[in-house]
């Protein structure tokens, strides 16, 4: 599904999920989108220097801890090919805006990754 480089340098979960980095993300974006799979959200996950698995609560530079998600819905008229695009705009607007610079802490160990939720039309969706 993937190129080898998005592959290869995907972080992997233990569940097997991916986590990429913002540069990334528009490729694996319009990898997505060009194989006609709808994105349905997403999520950000800090994974700790050396770590093996990510943490979904990311620490604030000011505040509590802050879980980084959004969620893009089917509309009831919507063709499949409308809401591929839709939710390709979305993935990447949502990536754009967060986190802000202002919003992690100046020496957070680690790296902030996004998670993509998607789906085929043959699924049922």
């Amino acid at each position: 599904m993937f190129s080898d480089h998005l592959e290869r340098n995907a972080f992997r979960a233990g569940n097997g999920e991916y986590g990429w980095a913002r540069e990334q993300i528009p490729e694996v974006v319009e990898t997505l989108a060009r194989q006609q799979y709808a994105i349905l959200g997403g999520e950000l996950w800090w994974v700790r220097d050396g770590a093996a698995d990510w943490v979904g609560l990311i620490p604030q530079r000011k505040g509590p801890d802050a879980v980084y998600s959004w969620v893009t819905d089917r509309l009831p008229t919507e063709s499949w090919a409308d809401l591929v695009h839709r939710a390709a705009l979305e993935a990447l607007a949502a990536v754009q805006m967060w986190p802000e610079a202002s919003d992690l802490p100046v020496d957070l160990p680690g790296r902030i990754l996004y998670n993509l939720t998607w789906v085929s039309r043959e699924a049922g969706y």
